[in-house]
């Protein structure tokens, strides 16, 4: 579990260098424990994000989105 200190550099990197861009090439690892729990896969959540645009990034404590 990362620290808080580290999502929030997270969080920073992302709306300075992302938020506004289309995301033309997603790659995603596929691990059991996160995409398991959901139902979906690796291969699944690249095609749903690619093509997107990126409007924002947010945190709570340890989570961000």
């Amino acid at each position: 579990m990362p620290e808080i200190g580290e999502v929030a550099r997270i969080v920073h990197f992302i709306r300075k260098h992302l938020v506004g861009k289309t995301l033309a090439i997603v790659k995603a690892q596929h691990d059991e424990i996160v995409f398991g729990k959901v139902g979906t896969s690796a291969a699944e959540f690249e095609k749903s994000l690619t093509g997107k645009k990126v409007i924002d990034a947010r945190q709570q404590g340890k989570y961000f989105w």
